[in-house]
């Protein structure tokens, strides 16, 4: 096999490893601004309403995790990490929200789950909301609904975005990311 022809297989495979390799996409980029959307709040400050987060909480330091199909103990874990952060950041007024993704089928299940982990006192504080993968918010928000796609998480102040991650498993990560925006 000549030189070029085993350069050119190197580049094929190095090019294949790439694209296996490229994390997934999901929410809006550092720098985006955050926009209106209506979710149902099932339990947290805005429960039993359709009320706007990032409106009503306007400029205060703020993180969504959207969530799609994540195992319910990182869900709890991320929720019990806001709720904390609530505490710790009071004075700048820190809140902190987890939409789950529903469709019409499976809207009641996902209801149910949320208000099972809405008694947990870990998550004390947190605004825990629905919303249909059809709404014109998951356009907005850029937000992945792939399976592969468990959970998107948003990090705000002042309706700009400082930090954005696709299937966040760790805490202090969520920690660092919320101290950085709670200043």
């Amino acid at each position: 096999m000549n030189r070029s022809a085993v350069m050119g297989t190197v580049a094929a495979v190095l090019a294949g490893a790439a694209v296996v390799a490229a994390p997934v996409a999901s929410g809006l980029k550092p720098g985006e601004n955050v926009t209106p959307f209506h979710p149902k709040h099932l339990a947290g400050p805005l429960a039993g309403t359709t009320n706007c987060f990032p409106c009503t909480f306007q400029n205060r330091p703020q993180v969504q995790v959207w969530v799609n199909g994540d195992n319910p103990k990182n869900v709890l874990a991320m929720a019990s990490t806001l709720s904390k952060a609530m505490k710790t950041y009071s004075n700048q007024e820190f809140k902190g929200m987890v939409v789950y993704l529903t469709t019409p089928q499976n809207a009641a299940k996902v209801e149910a789950v949320v208000k099972e982990t809405a008694k947990n006192p870990a998550v004390s504080g947190v605004d825990l909301a629905v919303i249909d993968t059809k709404n014109e918010a998951i356009e907005a928000y850029s937000i992945n609904t792939a399976a592969d796609v468990k959970n998107t998480v948003l990090v705000y102040k002042n309706w700009k975005v400082a930090g954005s991650y696709v299937n966040l498993t760790d805490a202090g990560k969520l920690e660092k990311a919320i101290a950085g925006i709670a200043h």
